[in-house]
């Protein structure tokens, strides 16, 4: 689309930038807390469990977690010495690979404070799992896969910011443009 008339439009308000990695994990985020929560988490299978060497800390927080890791879609299993195994993972989060998932909640388990509530725990792994399964900044998107991301928005709560806190989008005014080309 030739956004150029847009742009000069004497009736535009502004214009709205998305970060589509931050929307996405909102988006994510939301629809596995959804799922977890109404006891409707679709849980994939993996036809081959992911192997994944860890540190003896690292093991400690996946036994120590290995409930809540499982309320969310995540199976892990002790393989021998230093390896577990991945044998699931939740659907939403599509392609991403299990290993990379499980570092990524690892490491937020491992900085949440001893003695925090397992509803905090919780959070945590679904904010792991939403995060690295997340689009990238700069991953080359589609037109309907922007349509779609913008469309989503719409049906998450609290869109305007990701499970981080960083803003989904900005807005810049039209007195800013008018301000920024100095136009004022």
């Amino acid at each position: 689309r030739d956004w150029s008339s847009d742009v000069c439009s004497s009736d535009l308000e502004g214009i709205e930038v998305i970060d589509q990695h931050a929307l996405h994990e909102r988006v994510l985020y939301e629809g596995l807390k959804e799922a977890v929560a109404g006891g409707s988490l679709e849980v994939q299978p993996l036809l081959i469990p992911e192997r994944v060497d860890l540190a003896p800390a690292e093991i400690e927080v996946v036994t120590e977690h290995a409930e809540a890791l499982a309320g969310a879609g995540m199976r892990v299993e002790p393989f021998g010495g230093s390896t577990v195994i991945v044998t699931s993972k939740p659907a939403l989060v599509g392609s991403a690979p299990a290993a990379l998932l499980l570092r990524e909640v690892i490491d937020r388990l491992a900085s949440t404070s001893a003695g925090a509530e397992s509803g905090m725990i919780a959070d945590e792994v679904l904010h792991g799992l939403a995060c690295k399964a997340a689009i990238k900044a700069g991953d080359p998107l589609s037109q309907a896969e922007v349509d779609a991301l913008v469309r989503d928005r719409r049906r998450v709560r609290e869109s305007h910011h990701c499970p981080h806190g960083r803003p989904t989008s900005l807005t810049l005014s039209r007195q800013e443009l008018d301000r920024q080309f100095r136009r004022t």
